[in-house]
This record gives C-alpha cells, structure tokens and sequence, in this order.
C-alpha cells in the first residue's frame, strides 16, 4: 500500500472565522468528522482499531477534533476523516459557511494528486496530477481549471500557474505546489503524534456539535 494523506486549507488567519466556520461545519457534519476514515487501512487493521476502541466507537459523538496551524495566509486544518474522496465533499461544505477560498489536498497511493479550490459552495478549480491510466482506472471525472482565478487566489504568476498544471507526477506536483505557495502539503493527522515538527506546529481544536 501506498501513501495515503489528505488535509484542507481555508484562506484567511482570521482566528474567529475560522472557528465559527468549522463549528457549523461541527453542527451540520459532526456525527462523520467524529469518525476515523477506515478506507486506508487493510481489514485486519480495521478489526484490530474497531476492537481496541469499541467503547469511543459505539459511544455517540458529542464533539470534533480538528488539528489547526497557519502558515502564510493560509489557515492549515486536519481531521481524522480526511482522505481523499472525503476531504472533498467537506471542503465544499465548509465553503458555505465561510467566504473565503477553501483548499483541499488529496494524495492516494502515488497514484492520484486531486486538488481542488471551493468558494462559495462551488467548485473553482479540480486538478488531477496524474497519468493518463490513472483517470481511466479510478473513472475521474471532468475537471475545472480557472486560470485567472488560480492565479488570485495562490498569488502565483501565469508562467508559475502553467508550470504547474503541465505536472503528472503527484508527487512531483504536490512538492512544486507546496514550494509554490511555501505550505507543506505532505501532512495527516494520523502522523501528529508520530512526528514532533508536526506535533509542534499544529494545536488541537475540540469544538461541540450543537
């Protein structure tokens, strides 16, 4: 199995949006965010994690945990459901309650790079870095490129917009993106407590769902 993150971004380092933001995406999501996405680990994994936390599983979700950091003026934010094919329809969501630009960065197994810009509740930008085989295999579907919008909202040049969008490698991609708008984009909540840069970058954010 390969690499598997996703993670979410929200542009603005306005402290109070971006609580208010996420407590209405709490209140309207809370019961899936409160959940662990199981799709990238095996079966036997699942068994193992759904056996050792039977209790917190059962138990009915009062609260989310997000994971926050701001880097340039961005607003970085993780959550334990995030994934790719997740973080998507959450991003969307989320840009209903917010009016600034939602990022979301999805990465699956070397294969795809899917990353998308939200405003407003609708879709701005999706761009696939990947090879031709990848599309088919996986069925992606159209994408969404706004040249004159990628440009506003990632502060980048026309030559630096089309540099990047004539990438296919995801890995090559997502590093030149994060070089780009100088955000680490290679990160997950899952390796908060593995990694200490990280752990010590992000704060936990617990919010209740009402």
């Amino acid at each position: 199995m390969g690499t598997k993150f996703a993670n979410l971004h929200i542009k603005t380092i306005n402290h109070e949006v971006i609580l208010d933001a996420l407590q209405r995406l709490s209140n309207k999501a809370g019961s899936i965010l409160a959940t662990p996405d199981y799709s990238a680990m095996s079966i036997i994994d699942q068994y193992v994690y759904r056996s050792s936390n039977e209790k917190q599983i059962n138990k009915t979700a009062s609260s989310v945990s997000f994971y926050l950091n701001q880097e340039m003026s961005w607003s970085n934010v993780l959550n334990d459901h995030f994934s790719w094919g997740t973080v998507e329809q959450i991003g969307e969501l989320l840009s209903n309650f917010v009016s600034e630009p939602v990022m979301t960065i999805g990465f699956f197994d070397e294969d795809i790079f899917e990353f998308t810009l939200f405003q407003e509740g609708e879709i701005k930008t999706k761009k696939y870095f990947c090879e031709e085989w990848a599309i088919e295999e996986y069925g992606l579907v159209s994408e969404v490129i706004d040249l004159d919008y990628l440009e506003s909202v990632l502060e980048l040049n026309h030559e630096e917009i089309t540099k990047l969008l004539e990438l296919r490698n995801p890995e090559q991609a997502i590093d030149e993106l994060s070089r780009m708008i100088q955000i680490n984009l290679w990160v997950h909540s899952e390796w908060i407590s593995e990694d200490n840069e990280i752990e010590e970058r992000y704060s936990k954010l617990e919010l209740k769902i009402m």
